[in-house]
C-alpha cells in the first residue's frame, strides 16, 4: 500500500476558512509552518500508513461528525482515569504525572483519576507469547457497566489504563489501545512502552534499574498514548497531514517519532471543541515538560509560542 504526502493545496483545503479564528489560533496554524511541523516520512513496510489507508479527515469532515465525538456541554466536563489491575511494578508509569499532561491538553475538561480496580472474572483473556492478554471488549463494556457508579452528572469520557497486555481481536497480535467513541470509552496498555519489552524476560526487566534515560522514554511513550487515544474520542481521527500526534503508529520506531504536539489541522479541531487559549495551553505544556525532563518537547512549545506572539 503506497502513501502519498498530501500537497501544499490539499492540507489549506483540510484547514478550510480560518477567518473565524481568534487572531492566536490564525497564527498558530499559519506562521513559519514548515518551520515547526515536518512532513510525514515515506513509511516503512511495517509503519502504519504502509498497512492502512488512511485518507485524511478535513475540518469539514470532522465538524459534520456528531454521535460519534465527545463534545463538553452542562456539567457533561470531566475524563475520568480508571486504572485496572496491578501498577505495582518498578517501570510501571507515574499515573498522576500522566493526568497533569491531560488537564493541560483538554484544557477546560476535568481529568479525574479513579481508585484502581481489578479485573473481572468476565473479562477476556488468552495467553499469548508467555503472557495474559485481555480483550479489549472486555473492558469497554465494564466501563459502560460501572458508569452509573461514577458521577453520571460530570462524566463526559472514561478511559481504562492498564500494564496489561491487550488485544482488540483473536487475529491482532496486541494494541496499545483502542476507543469506542460513540459510547465514550477507551482502553490502554502502557506494558509495551517500555524499552526493554522487546529486548528482555519479564524478569529481566524486573530486575533492570530504571535509568534517566528510560524513565522519559515510558513517560513521554505514555503521555503520547494517552493523549491520542483521548484524542481519538473527541472524533480525531488519524492525521496525514504532518508529523503528528494523531499519527497512527504500529511500532517502537514510529512511536518514538511521533511528537507530543498537534499538527495545525488537528490543532484546529481540536480548538473547535474546546475552545482554549492556545498560547496558555503551550506555555504551561512547556512548563510541564521542562518539570518533568521532556527536553524536545518543551523546545518544540517554547519555540511556537514565539512564533505566534
Amino acid at each position: 500500500m503506497s502513501f502519498t504526502a498530501p500537497s501544499n493545496e490539499q492540507i489549506a483545503e483540510a484547514l478550510g476558512d480560518l477567518s473565524k479564528l481568534p487572531n492566536t489560533m490564525k497564527m498558530a496554524v499559519t506562521n513559519r509552518i514548515e518551520e515547526s511541523f515536518e512532513p510525514v516520512p515515506q513509511p516503512d513496510g511495517g509503519d502504519w500508513l504502509a498497512q492502512h489507508n488512511e485518507k485524511g479527515q478535513t475540518m469539514e469532515s470532522f465538524r459534520k461528525m456528531s454521535s460519534s465525538k465527545a463534545i463538553p456541554h452542562g456539567t457533561h466536563k470531566t475524563i475520568y482515569i480508571q486504572p485496572v489491575g496491578s501498577f505495582d511494578h518498578p517501570r510501571a508509569p507515574p499515573l498522576d504525572v500522566i493526568v497533569e499532561f491531560a488537564k493541560i491538553f483538554f484544557s477546560g475538561c476535568v481529568v479525574e483519576l479513579l481508585p484502581t480496580v481489578d479485573f473481572t472474572k468476565d473479562m477476556r483473556k488468552r495467553e499469548f507469547d508467555g503472557r495474559t492478554q485481555y480483550l479489549t471488549g472486555g473492558l469497554h463494556d465494564y466501563l459502560v457497566r460501572t458508569r452509573s457508579q461514577r458521577d453520571t452528572r460530570r462524566e463526559l469520557l472514561c478511559v481504562a489504563v492498564t500494564m496489561a497486555d491487550i488485544y482488540p481481536q483473536e487475529d491482532w497480535n496486541f494494541v496499545y489501545g483502542e476507543a469506542r467513541t460513540k459510547e465514550g470509552v477507551g482502553v490502554y496498555s502502557f506494558v509495551r512502552l517500555g524499552p526493554l519489552f522487546y529486548r528482555a524476560t519479564s524478569e529481566e526487566i524486573l530486575q533492570t534499574p530504571l535509568t534517566e534515560e528510560h524513565r522519559v522514554i515510558m513517560l513521554q511513550r505514555c503521555i503520547d498514548t494517552l493523549l491520542h487515544e483521548i484524542g481519538h474520542l473527541f472524533g480525531l481521527e488519524h492525521c496525514i497531514y504532518y508529523a503528528c500526534l494523531m499519527n497512527g503508529t504500529n511500532n517502537e520506531k514510529e512511536m518514538d517519532r511521533q511528537p507530543s504536539h498537534l499538527c495545525p489541522v488537528c490543532l484546529c479541531k481540536l480548538h473547535s471543541t474546546l475552545q482554549f487559549d492556545v498560547e496558555h495551553l503551550y506555555e504551561t505544556f512547556a512548563n510541564l515538560c521542562d518539570k518533568y525532563g521532556l527536553e524536545t518537547e518543551c523546545s518544540w512549545y517554547q519555540k511556537r509560542l514565539a512564533y505566534i506572539h
